[in-house]
């Protein structure tokens, strides 16, 4: 007994030497290394492109003189992440463009005496708060802002020299955009709900009502029958030509009319933070525990400051608790795309916070999912019983109707929701969220195909009419996106419940679906978008691909399966980017180049991943800032950057673990702490000179390991001990099959864990390397800076 308690008390006292040797020699300083990455201006913001932005997932603002105003004002563009309308539906028509969309909420002035003619401002990531000095005609006045990340609350402090600033409030009619450009005679002409939204009546909401208490102002704006408010509420403290401190909170609520007395609450908390002095520490709290959950470097001071402007922007724009993000996040734009789009946007956007190890911020997919299932359950037609589905696009609710389809949005969406219960490794929640709603979403397909079947003579079942996504002319039979997936989603629902001894009755007519569902359509050039639509035609989206991208229900690991995927791939590059007719090459949009990055990676093509990578940043119409719009605002874009960058360091699919996949030779130094895979391992690697120096995997789930590394013939190390040949070793595919416990860390290295260089740190860049976003000098080199910036 007492050999093996001193052998025990040895284990843990190498384990704990090992974890501390890791942590001690992975440490980062990252406020110095954000700091590197800030985004500056050296002019005045003009347009919500180029402005710089806040946010906490809920409420957020932009910053800039719009254009036209007075030359003397510049403004705090507010946000609501969740401000939508809620009329209801007319003469049995949703109109969810026109009656269900995000609305315009308003701006505060800042009137200074002088015109301005300069800005100096600086958007500190590590603090997320935006400071710096505006110049005018008379004098200057420093600012400093912040949309606190604990409670709604919009901070904003002016401090005047030679100058006064006046701060008003200025609330936007609360009238539909899509509207208005329809009004205008813009959009589609067709017939049907176009004409009807275009003739539906809309009546005006009330007008404002304001109020004063406790030297507090209140905005609130009644929406039409009063079906939802929103209030905005403020104080000004202090001297306009000196310093002063602004307050604000914005709240919108339905059916509940709170929305001022949560204003009130709100900004009486942020009295009591402020008084307590703990009004700043609150806030850089939540970020200084944010960023630390996983770090990233490469030699690409580009590529790194754009990727960590991501993260900075997902925390922002993302909370678990708050709405699902859709194309604006807090940061509300004139728009004709006002909801959440279903058909490629969301899911792109819940790629990001996986990989990142940032899981918290992306609950609030699955957290909405969960609260919303009740209309998810009642969007379909009233005989498909016990079923779920919802429209390509949707308010916040969830609520959209759609007639007697297929429920390929909603599956798709399923997967994101799968995605993030693999790499939280929360197999409950797989079982308790995931399964019910995917189950009801599979009867969807059952109810199509019983109503429109096409049944072969040899028993195959095909799928009458449904869509690939944005493809011109993409309706039709045989679907590959629909049949992508049907397969994924009954397999996944047979896995579930094979894994929790759920015995569902439904299990033999899933396991039927897949094994009589009609093959993949497939020609000379890979994937077709159908039995009778070859892929010929400029397209964006990379719909008729899902089988292997994101799915992988076409294992990209099979070597036929990858020369397909190739094929498919290269020929839907070839056929959009159209060399041949450059006159009639579509323009590449910011997700196609991610995309093409991503699944390039995928293929083990660091050379093309990268080559699609630099494409966007490249592209006009990213901004200076990273923001990125197709004269809409579409936040998924830039964000799918850091997924593809993710992809190209570590991969995990087929419940395997890639590590240095698709890194280009541009990188040889590159370096990752705390990534996350499926399965819920934690992956820390360092590469230098080319050469990876370590691979250390930490399970946090016992789930199976399979690791493959560049390493040549590997050391493999459990918490600091050699592995035996039963613990790890090598699979034909070339894997090391490695036998990891819940709380155990694995290590790969070329040599003894003694020589093993476990240092990361940031790679240095140099000074005129720094500071590449924003809007300053430096971005002048990019087409975004030239297309947005017309001085």
């Amino acid at each position: 007994m007492k050999k093996c308690h001193l052998f025990s008390l040895a284990c843990v006292l190498l384990l704990s030497a090992f974890s501390a040797r890791l942590n001690a020699e992975s440490s980062v300083d990252f406020e110095s290394f954000l700091g590197q990455h800030d985004m500056t201006w050296d002019r005045v913001p003009n347009r919500w492109e180029v402005a710089p932005y806040t946010g906490n997932g809920n409420v957020g603002f932009l910053f800039y003189q719009a254009q036209g105003e007075a030359k003397n004002v510049i403004s705090i563009y507010a946000g609501r992440h969740d401000y939508y309308d809620h009329r209801e539906p007319y003469e049995g028509q949703d109109l969810l463009w026109i009656y269900r969309g995000r609305l315009p909420l308003g701006h505060f002035n800042l009137k200074s005496e002088g015109d301005i003619i300069d800005a100096d401002l600086r958007l500190d990531l590590w603090n997320a708060e935006m400071t710096g000095v505006i110049t005018t005609t008379e004098g200057s006045y420093r600012v400093r802002g912040l949309s606190h990340a604990e409670t709604d609350v919009i901070y904003f402090e002016t401090d005047a020299t030679d100058e006064s600033i006046e701060i008003s409030w200025h609330p936007e009619e609360p009238f539909s955009s899509v509207r208005k450009t329809l009004d205008a005679g813009g959009g589609p002409k067709a017939a049907g709900i176009w004409k009807a939204m275009r003739e539906a009546p809309y009546p005006p909401t009330p007008e404002p009502q304001w109020s004063e208490s406790d030297g507090m102002q209140f905005c609130l704006q009644p929406l039409y029958q009063h079906r939802g408010e929103t209030t905005t509420g403020w104080e000004v403290r202090g001297v306009a030509d000196a310093r002063q401190i602004m307050i604000a909170s914005i709240h919108h609520s339905y059916p509940e009319r709170n929305s001022l007395e949560t204003v009130k609450q709100n900004l009486l908390t942020a009295r009591e933070w402020l008084a307590a002095q703990t009004f700043f520490a609150d806030h850089q709290q939540w970020w200084h525990a944010y960023y630390p959950q996983s770090f990233l470097t490469i030699n690409d001071a580009e590529k790194e400051a754009f990727y960590w402007i991501q993260m900075y922007k997902l925390g922002s724009a993302m909370r678990e608790n708050g709405p699902i993000l859709d194309l604006m996040g807090p940061w509300y734009h004139s728009t004709f795309w006002p909801m959440v789009w279903g058909d490629l946007n969301v899911q792109l956007i819940y790629w990001t916070h996986l990989t990142a190890n940032r899981m918290s911020v992306g609950e609030s997919l699955g957290n909405n999912i969960d609260k919303y299932a009740g209309n998810l359950a009642s969007n379909g037609p009233a005989a498909w019983t016990d079923s779920a589905n919802v429209a390509t696009l949707f308010p916040q609710d969830m609520n959209a109707q759609i007639s007697k389809v297929v429920p390929d949005m909603l599956v798709w969406i399923m997967h994101n929701y799968w995605l993030h219960c693999e790499f939280a490794g929360d197999r409950e929640r797989m079982r308790d969220g995931v399964f019910p709603v995917l189950r009801q979403a599979v009867n969807s397909y059952f109810h199509y195909l019983r109503e429109f079947p096409v049944v072969g003579e040899d028993g195959t079942i095909h799928i009458k009419h449904s869509w690939s996504p944005e493809y011109p002319g993409g309706r039709g039979q045989d679907i590959n996106f629909t049949i992508g997936l049907i397969r994924w989603s009954c397999q996944t629902l047979l896995d579930i419940n094979t894994e929790h001894g759920l015995n569902d009755p439904l299990a033999p007519q899933w396991q039927h679906l897949l094994d009589n569902l009609v093959d993949y359509q497939i020609d000379e050039n890979g994937l077709r978008i159908s039995k009778d639509i070859p892929f010929d035609k400029p397209h964006r989206h990379y719909s008729h691909l899902l089988p292997f991208y994101p799915l992988n229900e076409l294992n990209m690991g099979d070597p036929e399966n990858k020369q397909l995927f190739r094929k498919s791939l290269d020929h839907w590059l070839y056929v959009t980017l159209n060399k041949e007719k450059k006159d009639e090459a579509m323009s590449v949009t910011g997700y196609t180049a991610t995309g093409a990055a991503s699944m390039y990676a995928c293929l083990g093509d660091a050379v093309q991943a990268y080559y699609y990578l630099d494409f966007l940043i490249k592209h006009n119409r990213v901004s200076p800032t990273t923001m990125y719009a197709e004269g809409n605002p579409v936040i998924e874009s830039p964000l799918s950057f850091a997924t593809s960058i993710h992809d190209m360091l570590l991969q995990s699919w087929g419940s395997q673990i890639r590590v240095f996949p698709a890194t280009p030779d541009i990188w040889p130094d590159a370096a990752f702490r705390d990534l996350r895979t499926q399965g819920a391992f934690l992956v820390s690697a360092k590469k230098q000179g080319g050469v990876t120096q370590f691979v250390t995997v930490e399970s946090l789930m016992g789930a199976p390991c399979f690791v493959q590394t560049d390493i040549p013939n590997p050391q493999v190390s459990i918490d600091g001990v050699a592995a035996s040949s039963k613990q790890a070793r090598l699979t034909q595919d070339g894997f090391y099959e490695i036998d990891l416990k819940k709380g155990q860390i694995a290590t790969l290295t070329e040599g003894s864990l003694a020589e093993a260089d476990f240092a990361i740190e940031p790679i240095p860049v140099k000074a005129g390397e720094r500071n590449l976003f924003g809007l300053n000098k430096k971005t002048e080199r990019l087409p975004g800076h030239q297309h947005y910036y017309k001085k």
